[in-house]
């Protein structure tokens, strides 16, 4: 049986459920969402699960952020906005016994590569695309990211903007950006660790969006070459903060790792 047609739980039966939901209450303010969310955008969960009478209604993670400060910077307004209101409501709730390619057909739909099932605890685990990885990792796939179709590198200059950052990150579709030239790149995180810890939440009354991209400090993506196998690529990807790998064609993210590993 191929991998797609196997189910999530065959296919990591040891830890399927192993990370936790990390949930918000649809009350609770996007100032208090942009605290919490730099230590799990991209690390385990990717998105906070937004509850309401303790029932999960929807997500909220750094699209929701970015995209409130692109459309408002007044002062304040982080704090002023409830998370009900600007949450995504097409939250995917799976079943363990889900095919793989099923999961990965209901993110090509909703744009999020990010779900919860029910687990014993009677609460719910977070499956995202970095724990799609393990599935590279624990079943070896000798196939080269050299057959790996490519996006276009999207990239950034460091006298631009965070607005013209932001706004590029939503017209490419895209969370991570190049500094050009580079193998540096910024992310959603980077840009809402500055906000939360730096620009108090746009609180004061500093202008955030027309600020140089040169405030931050970027991560660096792994280079590789093309003749790496799709298992070598997710486990290089597995040990890195936030997943990005860099060759000579493009760049590879978590999210084509659930293509390859849905279509195998």
């Amino acid at each position: 049986m191929s991998l797609k047609d196997k189910s999530l739980e065959e296919l990591l039966p040891e830890s399927i459920s192993s990370t936790p939901a990390i949930s918000i209450n649809s009350d609770d303010t996007l100032a208090e969402v942009a605290v919490l969310l730099p230590h799990h955008l991209e690390t385990f969960t990717d998105s906070l699960v937004v509850a309401k009478n303790d029932l999960p209604v929807g997500i909220v993670g750094g699209v929701e952020i970015l995209d409130t400060i692109l459309k408002n910077q007044t002062r304040g307004h982080l704090d002023k906005t409830k998370t009900g209101d600007v949450m995504n409501k097409n939250i995917t709730i799976i079943n363990v016994r889900d095919k793989l390619a099923d999961l990965a057909d209901k993110w090509s739909k909703t744009r999020r590569a990010f779900a919860i099932t029910a687990n014993k605890y009677h609460g719910y685990s977070a499956i995202s695309a970095r724990k799609i990885l393990e599935i590279g990792t624990i079943h070896k796939i000798e196939r080269k990211i050299s057959t790996i179709p490519r996006k276009k590198i999207v990239t950034f200059n460091k006298k631009d903007t965070v607005e013209k950052i932001i706004s590029s990150m939503f017209e490419n579709h895209t969370r991570k950006l190049l500094l050009e030239g580079t193998n540096l790149f910024i992310n959603d995180r980077i840009i809402i660790q500055k906000l939360v810890r730096e620009f108090d939440c746009l609180r004061d009354s500093t202008d955030f969006m027309k600020t140089s991209s040169e405030i931050f400090s970027l991560e660096e993506a792994k280079k590789a070459t093309e003749d790496i196998t799709i298992s070598s690529a997710c486990t290089m990807m597995q040990d890195m903060q936030s997943p990005y790998v860099l060759t000579s064609q493009g760049v590879i993210s978590p999210w084509d790792m659930v293509i390859v590993l849905s279509s195998q």
